[in-house]
């Protein structure tokens, strides 16, 4: 159904409803709860305008404004019950009760301007300073209207406001208020047609202008006492056209997209082709579409989702209140697998051939590779090799060195496997996090402590390195510790800010000379600063 055609007759339904409303109110029995039937029926119409609102706007401050609307509706048909059932002999407040018909007269159209401004903007939207003169004229016509009786600028009575409620003329303030309306309304259709984004929309904005054709019809003929009269009645009385009015505007504008809403649900299942079901957290369906093929409760429930058939995918996620379901017909996909695993299957023979030759040249490469790799550690350990073999031969000949060589061979063979994973890292990645290095060293004085020196470490660098120089510096690190060994008493190390900071106690100790790192010997003690190169931050 085009946009066109269901805004008519959205029109035409309010229509009929406006008429069902005049005719209860001219026909209805002058009986208890039936004389006043129009005003029952107009409040249920209004309270259900507050929930449609409430419940179909998606902005949040358009919905604000919207629902104070028809909030407005509610007290005007609340007045108006007041008025012609609790009050209508008594004059005086029967006629305060017709003057406060303008509060949501005047406040309508206001908020309803205020609503087109506020569409599209944010949360945190605030009232324009350039709307306030507008709510001071609003005020002011208002607070004209409700001391009427001490001026008569908005309606003239006979002395002594005798008949006042049928035999009455309306003045100055009235044709003012009138016009301020007006103005107001036809400024809200300006806005909402000028912040309008959608062409298809902009081009039925002449539908919301038929409710408010026949409005200012309306209160045209009203004022001029014009309005047809049925049984001494008018057809249709103030409040009850009104509200109609607003009613229809604001739905005819939300019909033909000038604002959003979320309707229609069941309408966007059945014309849309794909396969989908929303059903409720009991597995029960709201909505399916009629491509979608049915599913028990247990299939539902299904956790890693169903397939009804192969030629089917069936998936599901959560949703506020439940689940959604939508399937996916894989047909041309399993047809397509099907060709490729017969063209995978003839060119197979073809193929593993040269596939065996490719692999077997990576794996050739990969080795060659790796026994370069073994071969560089290899030979940069060597001499603690031979160390440890030296000392597992002193301690099979003299059983009391046992103990003491085989804690060294531990610092030794320590090295070993921490020089060879730096290595091997590398080989893998241009640069090393400083940790690494730090892992190094802290299994290294690990051992220390076993042979009874002290250690003591900090390790505060997170940084990443080129791999070739921590591992330098884990090399030089060794030999530096292999030479002070005999007379070690302790070991301070820090690693922060770029540098590797050393402190030998008991060993006078001398660098080598293709170094880059600084010495210090104080007190039979030596301080060593090794610079890292920065590479840059750990991600």
């Amino acid at each position: 159904m085009s946009a066109i055609r269901r805004s008519l007759l959205m029109l035409l339904r309010l229509s009929v409803l406006y008429v069902i409303t005049a005719c209860v109110s001219i026909f209805a029995p002058d009986l208890f709860l039936l004389r006043h039937a129009s005003t029952i029926v107009l409040m249920v119409y209004s309270l259900a305008l507050m929930l449609y609102f409430s419940n179909h706007i998606i902005e949040p401050e358009l919905r604000r404004h919207l629902v104070a609307i028809a909030a407005l509706i509610v007290q005007w048909v609340t007045l108006r019950g007041a008025k012609y059932i609790a009050f209508e002999e008594t004059g005086l407040i029967a006629r305060h009760l017709w003057y406060l018909y303008y509060v949501p007269a005047l406040l309508v159209p206001l908020l309803s301007l205020i609503a087109a401004i506020s569409f599209g903007r944010q949360d945190e939207w605030v009232l324009p300073k350039a709307v306030l003169p507008l709510v001071f004229v609003t005020i002011l016509l208002l607070f004209l209207i409700l001391t009427n009786d001490a001026h008569e600028l908005a309606f003239r009575f006979r002395p002594g406001f005798e008949n006042w409620d049928a035999d009455y003329a309306h003045g100055p303030v009235f044709t003012l208020t009138y016009i301020w309306v007006s103005l107001l309304s036809i400024a809200m259709f300006a806005v909402l047609f000028a912040r309008c984004r959608l062409s298809g929309s902009r081009r039925l904005a002449w539908i919301p202008m038929l409710p408010a054709v026949f409005g200012v019809s309306y209160l045209t003929l009203y004022a001029a006492d014009l309005w047809p009269k049925i049984n001494g009645g008018l057809f249709g009385e103030f409040p009850e056209a009104v509200c109609f009015t607003i009613a229809g505007i604001w739905l005819s504008i939300i019909e033909i997209g000038l604002i959003p809403s979320n309707t229609d649900y069941g309408r966007l299942f059945s014309l849309s082709s794909l396969a989908a079901q929303i059903a409720d957290r009991g597995y029960h369906v709201v909505y399916r579409n009629e491509n979608a093929a049915p599913l028990s409760e247990e299939q539902m429930a299904s956790l890693t989702g169903v397939s009804p058939d192969e030629n089917t995918r069936v998936h599901r996620r959560p949703v506020s209140g439940g689940f959604v379901y939508w399937q996916d017909d894989i047909t041309a996909l399993n047809r397509i697998n099907e060709d490729l695993r017969e063209l995978s299957e003839r060119l197979a023979d073809e193929n593993q051939l040269l596939r065996l030759r490719n692999e077997l040249t990576e794996e050739r490469a990969r080795i060659e590779t790796k026994t370069r790799t073994y071969d560089a550690i290899a030979a940069r350990v060597l001499p603690q090799s031979e160390k440890i073999t030296r000392l597992c031969t002193e301690a099979g000949q003299d059983p009391s060195l046992y103990a003491r060589n085989l804690k060294t061979v531990c610092l030794l063979a320590s090295y070993i496997k921490r020089y060879a994973n730096l290595t091997l890292l590398a080989a893998d990645a241009r640069t090393l996090e400083a940790k690494e290095l730090a892992l190094a060293l802290q299994e290294s004085l690990r051992h220390l402590r076993a042979l009874s020196i002290a250690t003591d470490a900090a390790y505060e660098d997170d940084r990443r390195y080129p791999a070739g120089t921590l591992i330098s510096a884990y090399a030089l690190f060794e030999t530096l510790l292999e030479s002070a060994l005999p007379t070690l008493a302790g070991l301070q190390v820090l690693l922060e800010g770029g540098t590797l900071r050393l402190a030998f106690e008991g060993s006078v100790l001398s660098l080598p000379a293709d170094t880059r790192a600084e010495a210090l010997t104080e007190d039979q003690t030596t301080y060593v600063v090794i610079p890292l190169e920065k590479a840059g931050d750990a991600a």
